[in-house]
């Protein structure tokens, strides 16, 4: 193992961010973070790795740096904390310096379960010697995490090659999570995703409350940043973090916005019922166009349809004449509706299993206009045969609403 002062290389200093569970409120561990000097002056760590690399030592910098992070770790960490290793992929695929740093940490003398090698954010050309390296990491014990989901290179893809335990997510998911509620859904479905594969989530970059808030609503299971620690060299793990207010946090999520079924929303209280009108209207014989008109008038309707008990529509939609604007460019056979079959839409099969209730469905994309939208849907019997009333509300003009 290189002495990276002996070398002219930046000196190595360790600084530690707590990794926190929300549902505990306290730390799961600490992500060691590289605090180096080069000349006497601070420098970067992409300065210091930049340097390093262009001496050719890139590697034994990257071991010397993993090796000093481990020693400091234990000098204060409980046998409960884990602790948060960045790495490159270059370095993990080594033919030398991969095998060499799995040794260095083996006789560390820390357990490797307690050991969660991040996989950082950069493009490796030999994707399979990667996968070679994480597996044979695990192999030992040590758990995987890959850092920066959702910039760059590290996607889904490298999630299902590589099987984290852990997918940290880019700080600018939740910066643009907090600024509407399309996009805090949107956060909310990745980390389902993410669950769904069997990894847990850490959201980075929190800096304020509401965005630790929206982290608690969309599920995630960690949290980092600023708001809750800054990385700091000396580490007190017996100290509580008592600046983390988590019991005003639980309080408030209570109270939170962003995340609301759009079911619940009060914002659909006169569409809900403009949409009964409908429902009264046509059951008792009226043309679907003016059935519909009280329904359309709201500002953002944007259609409404029937269909019959197996999902076949029953005429073409009745548009309205208001969102010209929102409309995109889609393929001409989906502006004919007629006869085309919806029965695998859940606001269809929802209204088949609640006969007479109005169903409200979450958003998803209308073939018909490739908007978000978000259906109102109800069974009625009609002359003993079964049909379901069907209008759509353009999402994305509702959520100006919600921001």
């Amino acid at each position: 193992m290189i002495d990276a002062q002996a070398l002219g290389l930046p000196q190595i200093e360790s600084a530690f961010q707590p990794v926190l569970s929300l549902a505990h409120g306290a730390a799961v561990g600490y992500e060691a973070l590289l605090r180096a000097k080069h000349g006497g002056m601070p420098c970067s760590p992409d300065e210091a790795f930049a340097l390093v690399r262009r001496a050719g030592r890139y590697g034994e910098y990257e071991r010397a740096c993993t090796l000093h992070h481990v020693r400091r770790f234990m000098r204060f960490a409980d046998e409960d904390s884990a602790l948060f290793l960045n790495l490159h992929p270059d370095v993990l695929a080594d033919p030398i310096h991969g095998p060499a740093l799995a040794d260095d940490l083996l006789e560390s003398g820390v357990t490797p379960g307690r050991v969660v090698i991040e996989v950082l954010e950069a493009r490796q050309d030999t994707p399979q010697a990667l996968v070679d390296a994480v597996d044979r990491l695990r192999g030992y014990g040590f758990l995987i995490a890959l850092d920066d989901f959702g910039a760059g290179l590290t996607n889904l893809g490298r999630v299902w090659d590589l099987r984290p335990d852990v997918v940290k997510l880019d700080r600018e998911l939740i910066c643009k999570a907090v600024s509407s509620y399309r996009n805090a859904r949107s956060l909310l479905r990745l980390v389902d995703l993410l669950h769904d594969i069997g990894t847990f989530i850490v959201v980075e970059g929190i800096e304020t409350e509401e965005q630790a808030r929206l982290s608690r609503d969309c599920d995630a299971d960690f949290v980092q940043g600023y708001y809750f620690g800054r990385p700091t060299i000396e580490v007190d793990a017996g100290v509580p973090l008592t600046a983390v207010p988590m019991l005003d946090l639980d309080a408030q999520l209570m109270d939170a916005r962003k995340l609301r079924r759009v079911g619940d929303l009060d914002e659909l209280a006169p569409y809900r019922r403009a949409f009964g009108q409908f429902r009264d209207a046509w059951c008792r014989g009226e043309g679907i166009e003016r059935a519909a008109r009280h329904f359309l008038e709201c500002e953002w309707a944007l259609r409404v349809f029937v269909l019959d008990d197996t999902g076949r529509q029953v005429g073409e939609n009745i548009e309205s004449d208001r969102h010209d604007p929102w409309r995109r460019a889609t393929f001409p056979l989906l502006a004919r509706s007629a006869g085309a079959n919806w029965s695998k839409r859940t606001y269809f099969r929802d209204a088949l299993v609640r006969p007479g209730e109005t169903i409200v469905s979450e958003p998803y994309m209308s073939s018909s206009s490739k908007n978000l939208c978000v259906t109102l849907s109800v069974l009625v019997q009609v002359g003993g045969q079964g049909f379901v009333l069907g209008a759509d509300i353009l999402f994305e003009g509702l959520c100006r609403t919600l921001a």
